[in-house]
């Protein structure tokens, strides 16, 4: 009997294939939309983790918001679960390069040699040596290049007249940073130096920022609260809460896609009802004969829904097929996309700011999500027919027969 009621579904739509073929045009739109919005929002979020994870360190705290002692470097050092702590001083000061008329602003950084290669990662550099010492310096990207012009103005190796206050310290380019580097340190417009030689030119001896490096990412919320019970006035920054935060705000993003975009379901929904509707009363006949020949309400009732589970099912399987060449096209998202080809005329490496170049990713096809959206285009789909189906299944068989 299923295999008879299959059949009849079968041929009942292609008997009336104008209005078949429109209903699936209308499920391929509903479930192309619907798929390609939700899969956007998590293309943004892998994207954002992707992004994140690779130019972040997770394990990383930054306490901020205060003038902190080498007394509070070690408290905070003792904290449970933290590995390394790396006080970090800051000044604002300028650059002086001989033979180049002005000056240009910078922060000026002063850390520890020791812990600098673990500050700053080896991608940070973009020429040169990542060492600091009494009078050798890391520059800002931008320092050593002009951002208008990309003239190289300092070049490893080169002296600079470092100018802090009134004072001005003669220093040695060691190395150049490289720009996209995230972090606490500005490599695009600063300087970073010997934490001693910071203090003998500057006289500052506390720090502006502590970064504690802990021992394991899962420890971040804990060994906040201790950093916040010891010094309660103090800011607390975990690039994985910011993490969590941006990808709270993608998800309500997703589901905003995924609401608007669901609109087309709906209608397709209400689309074969009506289809459904009219195909009852054009069939109420042969209805009455099915009923006749032994066919229970049941069967009919289970018949209309198999021509609105046809329709969905070949949908689907058509959106399916159009989102593998839809996924493949281009996405801009703003991110590192790495070293930039020179242009003629600039030095190498310089074509804009390489943090900010647009790297293009195609869309992230996730099986689970493709499933559960193509479940639910035709569970709505099904609830659309299920009247039609339901008042097909209560026709009297009299009546049916008679029907003209």
């Amino acid at each position: 009997m299923l295999s008879e009621v299959l059949r009849l579904a079968w041929n009942a739509l292609w008997e009336r294939r104008g209005r078949t073929i429109g209903a699936i045009i209308g499920v391929v739109i509903a479930f192309t939309a619907l798929s390609y919005a939700l899969l956007l929002g998590q293309t943004f979020k892998d994207y954002t983790t992707r992004f994140f994870t690779s130019n972040f360190q997770t394990n990383v705290i930054y306490v901020t918001g205060a003038q902190f002692t080498d007394a509070d470097v070690g408290i905070l050092s003792t904290i449970n679960g933290v590995e390394t702590a790396i006080p970090i001083a800051t000044a604002r000061g300028s650059v002086r390069v001989a033979g180049i008329t002005g000056q240009t602003p910078v922060t000026i950084y002063g850390v520890d040699p020791a812990l600098l290669r673990q500050l700053l990662p080896p991608t940070a550099l973009y020429d040169g040596q990542l060492v600091v010492g009494s009078n050798l310096i890391l520059v800002g990207y931008y320092v050593a290049f002009d951002r208008s012009t990309g003239q190289q103005r300092v070049a490893v190796g080169s002296p600079v007249s470092l100018i802090i206050g009134r004072k001005s310290v003669t220093a040695v380019a060691s190395g150049i940073l490289a720009t996209g580097s995230l972090g606490f340190i500005d490599t695009s417009r600063g300087v970073v130096m010997d934490l001693s030689a910071f203090r003998q030119i500057t006289g500052i001896s506390s720090y502006n920022v502590v970064v504690l490096y802990l021992k394991d990412s899962s420890l971040i919320d804990s060994v906040s609260n201790d950093v916040r019970a010891n010094f309660p006035n103090v800011d607390v920054i975990s690039p994985q809460a910011i993490l969590q935060t941006i990808n709270s705000y993608l998800t309500s993003f997703q589901l905003f896609l995924g609401l608007i975009a669901g609109v087309s379901t709906v209608i397709t929904a209400l689309w074969l009802y009506d289809t459904m509707s009219i195909s009852v009363v054009q069939r109420t006949k042969e209805i009455g004969i099915l009923r006749a020949l032994g066919f229970k309400k049941r069967h009919v009732m289970l018949m209309f829904l198999t021509e609105a589970l046809i329709i969905a099912g070949i949908g689907v399987l058509v959106g399916i097929a159009l989102l593998i060449p839809l996924s493949q096209s281009g996405l801009p998202f703003m991110g590192n996309a790495g070293p930039q080809p020179p242009r003629a005329g600039f030095p190498r490496g310089f074509a804009g700011p390489q943090g900010s170049a647009f790297a293009i990713t195609s869309l992230v096809l996730d099986p689970l999500l493709v499933a559960a959206t193509a479940a639910l285009v035709v569970a709505i789909n099904l609830m659309g027919a299920f009247l039609p189906a339901y008042r097909a299944g209560r026709i009297n068989i009299v009546s049916a027969l008679r029907y003209e």
